[in-house]
């Protein structure tokens, strides 16, 4: 049996069956995981177990140039009111993730998509130490529909302190905003115009943020970029 239509069993014993899992975890399958990041399968909020049509297309096999290009060709640009856009201009762009985070998420992402079922999405979490009591938080997911990527950026270099006791929600809740994303998020493709976040995805239209922390490409547009 293929590694995810086993864990597709499991994932159906324990949502239709809270007695033999009295706790479910606030994830279905760990990736990968290092002390200061993670690629992990979620439940995603809009599938409905009863209704096909709120699934995801997965598992997805893309390839790693696809992936590769999403991820380099994510840019993001200081969001500024038009008041401050007229004393202090346009904020420059600059890519979504660094190089070493690069390396980190891709092969994990890739693996993620081929093992997840139709009812999850795949979690990133990025962080870098700033002191002993905060750090710089990057998250998001990602989840694949009908010939398109979309992909979720929920937390941009949030600065998050880490509490003394209690819950530690960056790490339990990549999806969720630390603090109102303060940029907006760009595809650029080679030689083309950037692309901005435009087009409302499932994520947005459940949590309704007023500036998009979603964008979505063309799988298809993706294989055709030169590596």
């Amino acid at each position: 049996m293929p590694k995810q239509w086993g864990r597709h069993w499991l994932l159906i014993v324990c949502t239709g069956g809270m007695l033999s899992c009295a706790s479910p975890p606030f994830y279905s399958y760990l990736v990968y995981e290092n002390p200061t990041a993670f690629v992990r399968l979620e439940f995603s909020p809009w599938a409905d177990s009863d209704r096909p049509q709120t699934w995801n297309a997965h598992p997805a096999t893309l390839s790693r140039g696809q992936i590769q290009k999403a991820l380099e060709g994510l840019r993001v640009r200081e969001h500024r009111a038009a008041a401050i856009r007229w004393v202090r201009g346009m904020a420059e762009m600059e890519p979504a993730f660094r190089k070493e985070e690069m390396e980190v998420l891709l092969p994990r992402l890739l693996e993620g998509l081929e093992l997840a079922v139709p009812q999850e999405l795949v979690t990133f979490y990025i962080s870098h130490p700033l002191n002993a009591t905060k750090r710089e938080v990057t998250s998001g997911g990602l989840y694949v529909t009908e010939g398109r990527l979309h992909i979720i950026l929920s937390n941009f270099r949030a600065v998050y302190g880490v509490p003394p006791a209690g819950l530690i929600y960056d790490r339990r809740f990549p999806l969720f905003s630390l603090e109102p994303l303060g940029v907006d998020i760009f595809f650029v493709a080679e030689e083309e115009e950037p692309v901005m976040a435009k087009e409302e995805g499932l994520y947005d239209a459940i949590f309704g943020d007023e500036r998009s922390g979603e964008i979505v490409l063309d799988l298809s547009g993706l294989s055709m970029m030169k590596m």
